[in-house]
């Protein structure tokens, strides 16, 4: 319901409309009805409009009631406009509709029956002006109209007042909350003091954004951002986005937003100057029997495991380069004796092959330990065709431990703009996972590649055991493990799908996974061709 119905312009913008809409009709069918009276009448409820729109943007709250005097202003006006066109256009003799609707739904019953008893004068004019004796039939069409006004009043005064309960209800419900909070007593103080003991910052909000309850930490922080009400258009002070530049404002989209659920899921953000903290936020409505009674939000102090995650980073990146000097080497010399024809050649292919899954683990805790790849040094061409089938070739022994076979369909001649150690240690990670979650002895996996406009697409199609949709969206998070990889020992780190959605990135391709049917898993690796 409006919350300052009688001082709304919308009945009375939406009666010039129609006035408007009448007068061009008249004037196409017979100019000549507009007559000087009409054009009057039409005149006071335009400026009646002009008007309304003034009372809408001062927006007054007391001593309102005078403006019923518009309505009844209307509805006289609207006497020469119905008597022009009603034998042409019966609309015309609805335009009374919107005025008395504005007194039914706004003001005193009183003024509603003025209301009602000026209809009478829209059929009464047309009454008086025919000639002849008047019959009892002509005086009961006389009372027609106003009988009707009155029914249609009435519907729209019963509406209004149950529109009025229920608002009035939600009201007593905010109220009751707002009283509660702020003079709780002794639970109060025990909540309080509840609060005050956790790290985490934790504000409580009524309906319209303003503050009830605040713990220490999130009273520290409000003051300190010169945060007031959620609703108020406020530049917060010394907050952040996540990337510690963006400075962070609210304002009267805020609470809608909050509403929506766009701030249900942690945000981060970065607050204070020096030392800067980093916070995890998450804001809600509080809803109790299907109300919202309240909004309230919650501020957990992330600062020293982003230092952690960081340091981890930087650990992961170091050991990694350590270990990949040595292994360059074994490579070297593993390459210098495969020219060697002494008998040997297979027990150093072993040691090169080793050396190289080595050399790949290394690789993917060197990019585990930063937050994007840089391959633009390693950027080249690679035949899908080849490089598919030496992935599968590394897979193959995997797989038949397990009892799987891997069946690769036809493949095209295509050639992908990707370095082919990339393509390689994409396609060999979704094949080694497709492998490793399938049962022992289950359904092959399927590997097949095609040309799709500008891309070439290369899928790999297993039925195990699947993954569901919130499994999906985590899959390319670094370290995930789904909880069957986990109560199954599944090998692994977690890092490889991330680091292979990152490598077909930032070579304008993408890594995708979607549900295989009731089973399994179809991953697609999509890159441009050359």
């Amino acid at each position: 319901m409006l919350k300052r119905p009688r001082t709304q312009p919308f009945a009375q913008f939406l009666l010039a409309f129609s006035t408007l809409m009448i007068l061009g009709t008249l004037a196409v069918i017979d100019l000549s009805r507009l007559t000087p009276l009409v054009m009057i009448g039409a005149g006071v409820i335009l400026l009646n409009a002009v008007f309304m729109a003034f009372i809408w943007r001062v927006r007054p709250t007391k001593n309102t009631g005078w403006l019923a005097v518009i309505p009844l202003v209307d509805i006289v006006a609207c006497i020469p406009i119905r008597d022009a066109g009603f034998d042409v256009l019966p609309t015309a003799g609805l335009l009374v509709i919107f005025p008395l609707g504005w007194l039914a739904f706004a003001f005193q019953i009183g003024t509603v029956v003025t209301g009602v008893v000026l209809t009478v004068l829209l059929p009464l004019t047309t009454l008086m002006r025919t000639d002849g004796e008047k019959t009892l039939a002509d005086w009961v069409a006389l009372g027609a109209l106003p009988l009707t006004m009155a029914l249609i009043a009435l519907t729209i005064r019963i509406i209004a007042r149950d529109l009025t309960s229920v608002r009035s209800h939600a009201d007593s419900v905010s109220s009751r909350l707002t009283h509660a909070l702020q003079s709780s007593g002794r639970d109060g103080a025990v909540l309080q003091a509840l609060l005050d003991t956790t790290d985490d910052a934790v504000a409580v909000y009524d309906t319209e954004g303003h503050p009830v309850l605040l713990n220490a930490m999130a009273a520290e922080i409000t003051g300190r951002a010169d945060i007031g009400a959620l609703a108020q258009e406020t530049p917060l002070r010394a907050v952040f986005a996540a990337d510690g530049v963006t400075p962070v404002r609210i304002g009267p989209d805020f609470v809608e937003a909050v509403r929506a659920g766009v701030f249900a899921a942690p945000r981060v953000l970065q607050f204070g100057e020096d030392p800067r903290r980093v916070l995890q936020l998450i804001v809600r409505p509080v809803i109790h029997d299907g109300e919202e009674i309240g909004i309230v939000a919650v501020a957990q102090d992330v600062t020293d495991l982003i230092h952690a995650v960081e340091v981890r980073d930087r650990f992961l990146s170091t050991v990694g380069h350590e270990f990949r000097t040595p292994l360059t080497v074994i490579l070297g010399h593993a390459d210098i004796a495969l020219t060697r024809e002494d008998g040997d050649q297979d027990r150093w292919t072993a040691v090169e092959r080793s050396a190289e899954r080595l050399l790949r683990l290394v690789e993917r805790l060197i990019a585990a330990g930063h937050s994007s790849l840089d391959v633009e040094s390693r950027s080249g061409v690679a035949h899908v065709g080849a490089v598919v089938k030496h992935a599968v070739r590394e897979v193959t022994a995997r797989a038949e431990e397990r009892g799987i076979r891997i069946v690769v369909e036809t493949l095209p001649d295509l050639s992908a703009q990707i370095a082919v150690r990339d393509l390689f240690s994409i396609v060999e990670e979704l094949v080694r996972n497709a492998v490793e979650f399938t049962p022992e002895g289950g359904p092959a996996v399927v590997v097949s590649a095609r040309a799709e406009g500008t891309d070439a697409v290369i899928s790999i199609v297993d039925r195990g055991v699947g993954m569901s949709a919130g499994e999906r969206l985590q899959a390319f998070d670094r370290f995930y493990r789904t909880p069957y990889a986990r109560d199954h020992a599944v090998p692994g780190t977690g890092i490889g799908l991330s680091i292979a959605a990152s490598l077909a990135e930032a070579y304008g391709g993408s890594v995708t996974l979607d549900a295989g049917g009731p089973d399994g898993t179809v991953a697609t690796l999509r890159v441009p061709v050359q």
